[in-house]
């Protein structure tokens, strides 16, 4: 009977993923157990602390000159509409940087206030922890270092990192039952999932 149970609720999971909106190509999966995190707060963070709420999981570095930076605001839009319609607390954003260099708690505190992101949860670690959580997620990380870029007549240093830019969504029982690719995030469709999510 113990070994019906996750089989039945694996099916029931497919029966409403037609209703979701992002890539649903190898899911659902089960978000492995990933540790020795911390958290913009400066202590450690699990994602297992955050079963039974819907998390939204992007990744970036707050040095980001773009990519980042667009798909933050577009995930403070979804915020928004969700907490206007009555999800508040619900559901939970998080933030896994792909720059362990320089990322630490202090810049992610920092970058999250002076952001308007205070609700966000902004996750770091060392490079081996992160490396772990990149690879268990299938974000490809590739640091370039530093480059220099021209703002008027000032030569600034900026850190080039590429990465994959996507949004990955977990339900509330821990497993991951979509993403959305790209930097441009469709925002009503994100909500309308996070809500059947929610609401399953």
């Amino acid at each position: 009977m113990r070994k019906i149970l996750p089989v039945f609720f694996i099916i029931l999971m497919f029966s409403y993923a037609s209703d979701l909106h992002g890539s649903l190509k190898g899911f659902p999966k089960k978000l492995p157990d990933l540790k020795d995190l911390i958290s913009d707060d400066g202590n450690s963070f699990d994602f297992s602390h955050f079963k039974g709420k819907v998390l939204l999981i992007t990744y970036g570095y707050t040095s980001c000159p773009h990519v980042c930076p667009t798909i933050l605001s577009y995930l403070k839009e979804v915020e928004t509409v969700l907490n206007n319609r009555g999800y508040k607390g619900m559901f939970s954003i998080i933030f896994v940087s792909v720059d362990p260099l320089e990322d630490d708690t202090e810049r992610l505190k920092s970058y999250k206030r002076f952001s308007g992101l205070e609700d966000f949860v902004f996750v770091t670690g060392d490079r081996k922890s992160l490396e772990r959580v990149w690879r268990s997620l299938n974000v490809y990380v590739n640091d370039k270092g530093y480059t220099e870029m021209k703002h008027g007549d000032q030569t600034v240093k900026h850190r080039m990192i590429d990465h994959t830019a996507k949004l990955t969504i977990v339900d509330k029982k821990g497993y991951i039952r979509e993403e959305f690719l790209g930097m441009y995030i469709p925002v009503e469709k994100v909500v309308e999932d996070v809500i059947t999510l929610i609401e399953e």
